[in-house]
């Protein structure tokens, strides 16, 4: 991958169909161990809608499934998605998703019972 050195310890790329760049936080002696499939991951993350600034990767990223692990992204609260791949899940890290009928307007007053139910119910730790 042509990554450029954008400054100390920072490395940007663009490929075609990319909303922003791929950003790469790593050191002159770590930046070439950088796998490339992390590229390809990063990239198709600065694909998604919504994405703002940049895809980035911390100094230790290595390949993953889907967000590099490592991967750092943020989105649009109106554009953007809400990916749990980019937490993980190889290790299960605990991210669950509910499908529900129910509008915010009917949750939001009861979030802080819905948190404490969640919080006891849901085995974390």
């Amino acid at each position: 991958m042509d990554a450029k050195k954008v400054r100390d310890g920072v490395w940007e790329f663009m490929q075609e169909g990319m909303n922003v760049p791929g950003r790469i936080y790593a050191s002159d002696k770590l930046f070439p161990q950088i796998e490339e499939g992390v590229y390809r991951q990063i990239g198709n993350v600065a694909k998604l809608p919504g994405i703002l600034d940049a895809a980035m990767v911390m100094p230790d990223g290595h390949y993953g499934y889907g967000f590099p692990i490592g991967g750092v992204a943020a989105f649009d609260l109106e554009e953007g998605v809400i990916s749990p791949g980019g937490v993980g899940y190889d290790i299960n890290c605990g991210v669950r998703l509910l499908a529900s009928n129910l509008r915010s307007d009917e949750v939001k007053p009861h979030l802080n019972e819905l948190a404490d139910s969640l919080f006891t119910s849901v085995p974390s730790g």
